[in-house]
């Protein structure tokens, strides 16, 4: 005779692990493509959990060659494998999502004449803030008119008005910046619209105008500061800014 307390507690434990497979199955493309892979194993361990909790639940009705075996092997590997996805996903977000917690202590690493990379998910908040800290004739490239002084240089990046520069124009943005820094000691250029020019332009183009660009500011003893959202390029892609820009 089945007990029903242990085939009631096991169904439940089937039917939660079960949704919870579901659940992250369904919203995987919804993720960006940096915890997307991560989404997907976290939703095949919950899954094979599933499977080792379905096997506890029929054994209580026919014998199952290897259950015991079945059961331990299935525990190990969901268990182990959503801790460690959960590792993985608390590592990316520390990593790329969370805001500067201190822009004075970036701008304190910051030093002339070198090109930096700043990978925020709220873009136009940590320019705001980064600015603060930053003494010196500014250049800013930008999407966002509205969000800075009007003693900052601003150039909008835009395809609707002619004061502005269009986004498929790097060379244009090149001679603008090369302009500034030789005409300003000590400038500092900041780029926040990476993702914008990507968009009409390709990565592998953008990434050749940043490094034109980085050597022509070295070269005049300006800094360069890009900001990239990661959740908008690929993880590739962040690698090779990483290469060629120091991280703040």
């Amino acid at each position: 005779m089945v007990d029903i307390i242990a085939l009631f507690y096991r169904c439940f434990l089937f039917l939660m692990i079960l949704s919870l497979t579901i659940f992250i199955g369904l919203r995987v493309k919804k993720y960006p493509k940096n915890l997307r892979l991560l989404m997907l194993l976290a939703a095949i361990f919950s899954g094979i959990g599933a499977f080792g909790r379905l096997v506890d639940i029929l054994v209580l009705f026919v014998p199952i060659p290897f259950a015991p075996e079945i059961h331990i092997i299935t525990h190990i590997i969901s268990i182990g494998g959503v801790i460690w996805v959960f590792i993985s996903i608390m590592l990316t977000l520390e990593s790329y999502y969370i805001p500067l917690t201190s822009t004075s202590h970036a701008e304190g690493k910051r030093k002339p004449g070198a090109s930096y990379l700043i990978l925020s998910s709220n873009i136009a908040h940590d320019v705001v803030e980064f600015l603060q800290n930053i003494d010196g004739p500014v250049l800013v490239f930008t999407r966002y008119l509205h969000l800075y002084n009007n003693n900052i240089k601003k150039i909008w990046v835009t395809t609707a008005d002619s004061k502005g520069v269009s986004p498929t124009a790097l060379h244009v943005l090149q001679d603008i910046a090369i302009k500034f820094a030789s005409e300003n000691e000590g400038a500092t250029i900041i780029l926040d619209c990476v993702e914008y020019l990507v968009i009409y332009n390709g990565f592998k183009s953008v990434f050749k105008f940043l490094v034109s660009l980085k050597d022509h500011l070295m070269a005049r003893g300006a800094t360069l500061i890009i900001f990239v959202d990661p959740t908008a390029l690929d993880e590739s892609e962040i690698a090779l800014l990483k290469r060629e820009f120091n991280p703040l």
